[in-house]
C-alpha cells in the first residue's frame, strides 16, 4: 500500500495557540488514497454505514477470527502433548517440560523486532498467511521430536512464525472499525482462545481415549495431535494468502465508493488505517509514552501466570486429584467461561463506552479464583481454576485501547511490538514458576498468581486515570484557544500520532 503525500510540513495546535511542525507526518495515511480515488462521498448517514459495517464483519471478523483460533489452539497443543505420552517419548524429566514451554516464547522474543518492521513494509495479510503456513508445518514436524533437543528447536521456530499475529491483529482492527466498534470485535477474535481451549481438549479427549490406550498403534497420541493441527494450519494458511484482504485500500470484496465511504467513517478514529512508512519520531514518541509502559507491565505481569491455561493446565488440574484422561475435559470450561466473560463485558464496553471499568469488574472473580486455587482442592480448587478464565478481558482491554488510543502507524506498530515482547517474557518465566519440586500442589506458582492479579487489576486503574486526566486537560486546551485552533484539512488522515493531534481524545 502506498499513500500519497501531503503538504511539506503541517502544524497542529499544542497547548493555548502554540503550535509546533510535525515534520515527520509529511507522508499521509492510505485513507488519503482511497477518497482520490472514489471522489468526496461526504458524510455517511447512519443506515449506509451500518450496512457497510455489516459487511465488513461478514467478511473480515470470520477471517480473522480464525486465524487467532489456530495460534492459540497450536500453542497450547504442548498442554495436550505433556499428558498423551510425549513427555515419556521424549525421555523428558526433572524441568526439560518447562524450558520446552519457555522457549516458544523465546523465539517469539527474538523476532518481535524485525516483524515490527515487517509487517509494516509488507502486505499484512499475505505476510501473516505465510506465517500461519510455516507455523502449520513447524508444528507438523514435531510428531517427528523424540528428543529434548529436538522439541526445543521446533517450539522456538513455532514462537517465531507466531510473532507476528498480535500485533498485525491490533492494526488490522484499527483499519476496519470505528474507535466504539473496536473492543468488542477485539473481544470477539480473542474469544478464540476459549474456544480453541474447548476445541483442543475435545479433540485431545478423543485421541487419548481411541489411540492413547492402543499399544499397537503406529503413532502415539501426542504424534497424532501435533499432525491434526499442524496440517488444519498449513491447509487455512494457504486459503488466507489468497482471501484475506490486507486493507481496505486494496479489499476486493469492497467496491470504491464503499471504500471511500470506509474512510469517512474512519476520519473519527483520528488515524486512518495506516502508513507504510517508518518514521524514527513516532518511534521515540512511542518509547517515552507512559501508557506505552503501562500497557506493557499489564501485559508482563499478566502473563506470568498464563501457563495456567497453555502449558501446565491439565497438570495443575491432575494435581487437584483428577486423571490425566478426565484433565483433557475438566479443562475445557475454563475457555466456555473465558468466551462468555470476553463477549459479555466487551459488548458492555461497546454500549456504556466504558471499557476500563468493566475490566477490572471482570478481573475482581478472577482474583478470588486465584484464591481458591491457593487455598483449597479438588473441585474447590477447579472452580477457582475456571474463574481465572476472565483475566483475559484485561489483554483484550489493553489489545483494543492499542488499537483505538495509540495513533501513528509507527508508533502503534512499536508499542504492539513492545508488548509482544512483554507477553513473551512473562511467558518466558511462566512455566518456571512451575517447579517440579513443588508438584504436585505448585503452591508458590499459586500465590505468585494471587499478588499479580491484584497489580494488573491497580494497573488498569491508573491506566483509566491518567487517560481520563489527559482527555480533560485537551478539553481546556480546546476551551482556551476557542476559535484559534485551525486543524490542517483531512488532519485525521495525516498520520499523526495521539500526542501531535490535540484533538484526539482517549478512549476510556
Amino acid at each position: 500500500m502506498t499513500a500519497p503525500t501531503s503538504s511539506a510540513t503541517e502544524s497542529v495546535p499544542t497547548k493555548l495557540g502554540e503550535k509546533v511542525p510535525v515534520v515527520q507526518s509529511t507522508v499521509g495515511d492510505g485513507a488519503l488514497q482511497l477518497l482520490a480515488e472514489a471522489g468526496s462521498v461526504g458524510v455517511v448517514d447512519p443506515e449506509t454505514s451500518r450496512r457497510l459495517l455489516r459487511k465488513i464483519d461478514l467478511y473480515v471478523m470470520p477471517l480473522i477470527c480464525i486465524v487467532y483460533f489456530l495460534q492459540y489452539l497450536d500453542k497450547i497443543a504442548i498442554s495436550y502433548a505433556s499428558v498423551t505420552g510425549m513427555r515419556e517419548s521424549a525421555k523428558l524429566y526433572g524441568n526439560q517440560f518447562n524450558w520446552v514451554s519457555s522457549v516458544f516464547f523465546f523465539g517469539q522474543l527474538a523476532f518481535s523486532f524485525p516483524t515490527m518492521r515487517l509487517v509494516q513494509a509488507f502486505p499484512l495479510a499475505r505476510y501473516v498467511a505465510v506465517n500461519v503456513t510455516v507455523w502449520g508445518t513447524i508444528l507438523a514436524c514435531m510428531s517427528a521430536c523424540h528428543s529434548f533437543a529436538a522439541l526445543m528447536v521446533c517450539r522456538a521456530l513455532l514462537g517465531a512464525a507466531e510473532a507476528a499475529v498480535v500485533p498485525a491483529w491490533v492494526v488490522f482492527t484499527s483499519q476496519w472499525y470505528r474507535k466504539e466498534e473496536q473492543a468488542f470485535r477485539v473481544g470477539l477474535w480473542f474469544s478464540m482462545c476459549g474456544w480453541a481451549q474447548m476445541f483442543g481438549g475435545y479433540v485431545a479427549y478423543g485421541v487419548a481415549i481411541h489411540i492413547g490406550g492402543d499399544p499397537s498403534a503406529s503413532l502415539r497420541g501426542w504424534q497424532v495431535i501435533f499432525l491434526i493441527l499442524g496440517l488444519l494450519t498449513v491447509v487455512i494458511g494457504i486459503l488466507f494468502f489468497f482471501i484475506l484482504p490486507d486493507s481496505p485500500v486494496t479489499a476486493g470484496f469492497l467496491s470504491p465508493k464503499e471504500k471511500a465511504m470506509h474512510a469517512e467513517r474512519l476520519r473519527g478514529n483520528g488515524q486512518g488505517i495506516g502508513s507504510n512508512v517508518f518514521k524514527k519520531a513516532q518511534f521515540y514518541e512511542a518509547l517515552t509514552d507512559p501508557h506505552t509502559w503501562l500497557y506493557a507491565f499489564w501485559v508482563l505481569a499478566a502473563n506470568v501466570p498464563n501457563s495456567i491455561a497453555t502449558s501446565f493446565g491439565n497438570t495443575l488440574v491432575t494435581g487437584m486429584g483428577y486423571s490425566a484422561t478426565q484433565s483433557l475435559l475438566l479443562v475445557t470450561p475454563l475457555g466456555a467461561y473465558e468466551v462468555v466473560v470476553l463477549v459479555g463485558l466487551t459488548y458492555m464496553a461497546m454500549k456504556t463506552q466504558q471499557r476500563l471499568f468493566w475490566c477490572i469488574i471482570g478481573h475482581i472473580p478472577a482474583i478470588v479464583g486465584a484464591i481458591l486455587m491457593a487455598t483449597t482442592g479438588k473441585v474447590p480448587a477447579l472452580v477457582g481454576y475456571y474463574l481465572s478464565g476472565g483475566i483475559p478481558i484485561g489483554w483484550t482491554t489493553i489489545l483494543g485501547l492499542t488499537s483505538t488510543n495509540v495513533a501513528g502507524s509507527t508508533k502503534k506498530i512499536t508499542v504492539s511490538c513492545i508488548q509482544t515482547i512483554a507477553y513473551t517474557v512473562g511467558n518466558i518465566i511462566s512455566p518456571q514458576t512451575f517447579q517440579a519440586k513443588d508438584a504436585p500442589k505448585y503452591l508458590p506458582a499459586k500465590i505468585s498468581i494471587v499478588i499479580l492479579y491484584f497489580l494488573i487489576t491497580i494497573d488498569l486503574c491508573l491506566i483509566r486515570w491518567l487517560s481520563i486526566r489527559e482527555n480533560r486537560r485537551r478539553d481546556q486546551e480546546k476551551e482556551a484557544l476557542g476559535g484559534a485552533s485551525v486543524l490542517p484539512e483531512n488532519h485525521e488522515f495525516l498520520d499523526l500520532t495521539d500526542r501531535e493531534n490535540r484533538d484526539f481524545r482517549y478512549a476510556i
